[in-house]
């Protein structure tokens, strides 16, 4: 009875309770890049994977998304579709003294420094496509941000997908991670930079030829943007 009770008071202050409500939720951009629309790109590298037009590969590099004549509004919602192609370390090889994490990185307003005090302008975080071995394990920081770390591939949708350069001996299976973030945000114009800080002192095959996208790289697709306020 007692149990019951508290149910009853917990109920009540919930439902007593003012939740804002959504004022505006619009699709403002869409793009699955089948259909040759690229405007809005800047540095479009556009290829096949998974029976799908994919933006990438891209290896140290990336791309940037221009929004003009934008509502009000004070947030964004970006989802899309992230391939992970490769031997990504993660948070760590810990094989060599000067290591660094292989990072992907989501970032508002990019290079304008008046923004860069703001803590939610920016999804910084790192991919593991390594096995684990007993203990050991080459951690990667998603979903969260980095340095956190979890086991790789946590948060997949789909593993041993496909690899990038089939016949290269650089390189390993790609994992797929659908990604949704939400940033506060206002102004007529959203700017969204897509890149990544890859680490690779090993990428050079036996003939000398650089084997770097082969070994790790990226590639995104489904790339949808909504903006959000509330009442």
């Amino acid at each position: 009875m007692r149990k019951l009770k508290i149910l009853i008071l917990i109920l009540a202050i919930v439902s007593s309770c003012n939740y804002p409500e959504i004022s505006i939720n619009e699709l403002i951009y869409e793009n699955d890049f089948e259909d040759g629309n690229f405007i809005e790109i800047d540095g479009k590298v556009i290829s096949k994977f998974n029976n799908t037009n994919v933006l990438g590969d891209y290896n140290n590099d990336g791309f940037t998304l221009h929004l003009k004549n934008v509502q009000k509004h004070e947030y964004i919602f970006v989802s899309f579709d992230l391939y992970i192609h490769g031997t990504w370390d993660g948070n760590s090889n810990r094989f060599t003294e000067d290591d660094k994490p292989d990072k992907w990185i989501m970032e508002l307003n990019p290079g304008l420094e008046l923004f860069k005090d703001l803590s939610n302008d920016k999804f910084e975080t790192t991919f593991s496509n390594s096995p684990c071995f007993s203990n050991y394990c080459l951690k990667q920081s998603y979903p969260q941000n980095y340095p956190f770390e979890n086991n790789p591939k946590t948060g997949n949708v789909s593993t041993n997908l496909s690899k990038k350069c089939k016949n290269s001996n650089f390189g390993d299976k790609s994992t797929l991670y659908k990604i949704e973030k939400l940033f506060k945000h206002s102004g007529s114009s959203i700017i969204i930079r897509f890149y990544d800080e890859l680490y690779q002192p090993n990428a050079i095959d036996k003939s000398g030829i650089n084997q770097s996208k082969c070994d790790e790289s990226w590639s995104l697709d489904n790339l949808k943007v909504r903006v959000l306020s509330y009442k």
